[in-house]
């Protein structure tokens, strides 16, 4: 596409197995002209001396950024305020990308003039194996003026398009002066955190349907599991994507479902901090309950909350049990409302298994 430049923002941190792909999917692109910028956030292992052998090969498509530990959230910011593109596309260093990538979104861009494109994804592992994803965009499609709405309550009720690498964005959507070092973020819920403002200042959010981003998914992943670091992120998270409830001017019930799909999400939480090994925990049992009863997130989403919006009759059961609990600091009941709980999904597993072959 003439006129047209794009950056891809590759941050890089102990990814040496995986690395090489990542790079060589990305040299593959056709479309537009563009640059691989690599965001080394102070790895420990050869990622960084990869970063160099690439730059040293390819001195007029590749750029490094050699900097100190920061954690993801500030690694992209730099590559944003580094980066010379016109557009900007987000790429984790474990991950790949289709050869028809940048093609795709460059083609998008000419049809629909839009200031953001969003692709889909698949989710793949070490052994080769490919998932698709949830995701689903309609080609064509232009989220612009009210119709903006919709993914607004995309965002806000579900995690399918917070994602940083499953979009295009122009570079005079950014928030290049937003500063993000003192929100308390680093490696967790940054994109959702990044993307409130990205949508605001969209104008014209475009779709394609085709898995463009390849995801890799493994066991162990920061994002799947649930620590006190990760609670105190989703709590930041919290406190900033309220305030996006009035400036998107979104419906009551669209209101009340983001309060109470919280408030379920806070039950990962309570299950977790009676279920942490010894040290885990960065205070008391109790000491731990008391701050979520008083946490902002917790107050808000407790007076907010609507029964008739949980997910399942079970769930419409189990959270008012455990906010009571939570309250009232009553340990007691808390740890025998999750005894029941795996009580009953533990005979829930066996009877799904004791099906007959006909």
């Amino acid at each position: 596409m003439q006129g047209v430049f794009v950056s891809f923002l590759v941050p890089v941190y102990n990814v040496e197995k995986y690395l090489k792909k990542c790079v060589d999917s990305l040299l593959l692109q056709t479309g537009c002209e563009f640059e691989i910028v690599l965001l080394d956030d102070g790895s420990t292992d050869s990622s960084g001396a990869i970063c160099d052998r690439y730059a040293e090969e390819y001195p007029d498509r590749i750029r490094v950024i050699h900097k100190g530990n920061e954690g993801l959230l500030m690694t992209r910011r730099r590559g944003f305020a580094e980066a010379k593109g016109d557009w900007f596309i987000c790429v984790d260093s474990d991950d790949y990308v289709s050869p028809d990538l940048l093609a795709q979104v460059t083609a998008t861009i000419a049809k629909t003039d839009a200031d953001m494109v969003l692709y889909n994804f698949e989710y793949f592992n070490d052994q080769g194996d490919h998932t698709p994803s949830r995701l689903k965009l309609n080609d064509g499609e232009l989220y612009e003026g009210t119709a903006k709405q919709r993914i607004y309550e995309k965002r806000l009720l579900s995690v399918d398009v917070n994602m940083m690498w499953i979009r295009a964005i122009k570079r005079e959507i950014l928030d290049f002066e937003t500063d993000y070092s003192s929100c308390g973020i680093r490696n967790m819920c940054e994109d959702a955190l990044q993307v409130l403002l990205l949508y605001t200042n969209a104008k014209r959010i475009a779709c394609i349907n085709a898995p463009l981003y390849y995801y890799r998914k493994g066991d162990d992943s920061i994002t799947a599991k649930v620590t006190a670091d990760s609670w105190r992120a989703s709590q930041i998270l919290f406190i900033h994507t309220e305030k996006y409830l009035r400036i998107w001017h979104v419906s009551s019930e669209v209101e009340a479902r983001f309060y109470t799909q919280h408030l379920e999400h806070l039950c990962n939480y309570v299950r977790w901090l009676f279920s942490a090994q010894e040290g885990e925990l960065p205070g008391s049992l109790t000491e731990m309950i008391m701050g979520l009863k008083a946490a902002p997130d917790f107050i808000a989403s407790r007076e907010k909350y609507q029964k008739k919006y949980a997910h399942s009759r079970y769930m419409s059961i189990l959270v008012p049990a455990l906010v009571y609990g939570v309250q009232t600091e009553n340990l007691v009941l808390l740890r025998m409302v999750l005894r029941l709980e795996a009580g009953l999904l533990k005979l829930k597993s066996a009877g799904s298994g004791n099906g007959k072959r006909g």
